[in-house]
């Protein structure tokens, strides 16, 4: 074996190890070595840039990783053209670092042109391929087109199962995928049937108790939360909990994040107090594991401090929401979406346990913060404008409540439709508001139709129909007594 072969060995040997910082070292030097004796483009120096990069990923040094994968790929592709495998392997796994770096668009771009030109050069049941589509399904799923992943993952499951066979790991792997793009596309009921499959072959093939049939188990449970059948969430959870904790051991983050799921579940089922405390209890356990700042020990605070208000502790509610507010400006930062998060629950806390004047002052600086930060059209900033003009409203100022309600009337019209339930929601606070200031034929004429539009989008007996009916009804009739 020459110099330059045991180097590379001795380097290779070094990162089967697990010191990967030690292999960037070595790495790193013999691109170096090799591109001053042999050149930049001889197959040896690319060789040992690739190399590099992947040292460098499994390093942590995953954005460095990106831009030499990147560089490597178009020399790979100067040098050995652009269909070669290695040219094709240096752009995925560029494309896969811009993932794991966060820039998700760009992952999703990536790797739908490497899986066209793998395709192309390598044939579409190339498992190469195949890898290319699942990944850009993968990444078109974290991007917000669950619909247009679950396209483009269906074609991944037939392929892979008809390639590799329906009980491949990686098929098994897809179809997991295939099913949350599906639920978060809105189907959750399909969602449920297709992870009852995979739970079913992955407990088969890989055992009940492997770590990726858990997560399928855990999955299924989440979207047939969605369905609605929240008890059968609830039963569903308090056996995934035993088992990850039975296999992983209860300090471990997926069975953490499990009772996280299964407190979610029973507040869905009713069940809130419970909830309340099983939040509690996680809090406790993410801050002893992860630490007292770790964002999901502060998310699981929020939800304590919450589910407490939604039992019917306001004041308690406020003062833990006062806690959370306070570690999440230190943590995250004052501008933070959980903080302003945080800081709205607090002020409709401070609101439900009597204090409507300070909830008032409280919102109005959550709305400034909030249209500052995410934008005067964002959902989040609607919802804390609507809720604002309801203390305000609250206080006696029925005439700038009336003003406030009929402002986010006109902004969830144009921004979410005029048929949207919150559009509806803030119609129906506008009206009342408007009676409550002393224009009741006003609040009348605004309700009539405001009755009508949601019976014939909810239907005449939803509960909010009724409500509107009602309110104009009363209104109508202080209308007859003069």
């Amino acid at each position: 074996m020459d110099d330059s072969a045991a180097r590379h060995a001795r380097a290779e040997a070094v990162a089967e190890s697990g010191d990967h910082a030690g292999a960037v070292k070595l790495f790193a030097e013999i691109a170096e070595d090799s591109r001053r004796v042999l050149g930049l483009d001889h197959p040896d120096t690319l060789l040992a840039r690739h190399r590099h990069a992947d040292c460098l990923d499994d390093a942590g040094g995953t954005a460095q990783a990106a831009a030499l994968h990147a560089a490597v790929a178009a020399d790979r592709a100067r040098v050995l053209g652009p269909d070669h495998p290695d040219t094709l392997l240096s752009r995925h796994l560029h494309a896969y670092c811009a993932g794991e770096t966060g820039e998700h668009e760009l992952a999703a771009r990536l790797h739908a042109a490497v899986a066209a030109d793998r395709d192309r050069a390598l044939g579409p049941d190339h498992p190469d391929a195949l890898l290319s589509h699942a990944e850009h399904a993968y990444f078109l799923g974290l991007t917000d087109r669950a619909a247009e992943a679950a396209r483009v993952g269906a074609a991944v499951v037939a392929g892979r199962g008809r390639v590799l066979g329906a009980e491949h790991p990686e098929t098994l792997t897809s179809r997991h995928h295939h099913a949350s793009h599906v639920g978060d596309a809105g189907d959750s009921q399909e969602a449920v049937r297709l992870y009852a499959s995979v739970v079913e072959d992955r407990a088969r093939v890989l055992g009940p108790d492997h770590p990726e049939t858990l997560t399928s188990r855990h999955n299924q449970a989440f979207y047939l939360s969605a369905t609605g059948d929240c008890e059968g969430a609830v039963l569903l959870y308090d056996g995934i909990v035993r088992d990850r904790a039975r296999v992983l051991g209860p300090d471990h983050s997926h069975t953490l994040l499990s009772r996280h799921n299964h407190a979610d579940s029973l507040d869905d089922a009713g069940r809130t107090r419970e909830a309340a405390d099983l939040h509690a209890a996680v809090a406790a356990d993410r801050a002893r594991v992860l630490g007292p700042d770790h964002p999901d020990t502060l998310l699981s605070r929020h939800l304590h401090a919450l589910y407490v208000g939604r039992s019917h502790a306001p004041d308690e509610a406020v003062r833990l929401f006062v806690s959370v507010v306070e570690d999440r400006v230190r943590v995250l930062g004052p501008d933070h979406p959980d903080t302003l998060l945080s800081r709205h629950e607090h002020a409709f806390h401070v609101g439900e346990a009597g204090d409507e004047d300070a909830a008032a002052l409280l919102f109005t600086f959550v709305v400034q913060d909030r249209v500052r930060v995410l934008g005067a059209d964002h959902p989040h900033t609607l919802i804390s404008r609507s809720e604002h003009a309801r203390r305000v409203g609250q206080t006696g100022r029925t005439l700038t409540a009336r003003d406030l309600h009929a402002g986010v009337v006109e902004d969830r019209t144009r921004v979410l439709g005029v048929d949207h339930p919150d559009t509806f929601v803030s119609r129906h606070l506008h009206a009342t508001s408007a009676g409550d200031a002393g224009e009741v034929e006003e609040a009348v004429r605004l309700l009539a139709a405001l009755v009508v539009d949601r019976a014939w989008v909810l239907g005449p007996d939803h509960p909010e129909t009724r409500a509107s009916r009602h309110a104009h009804e009363r209104f109508a009739e202080r209308l007859d007594l003069g």
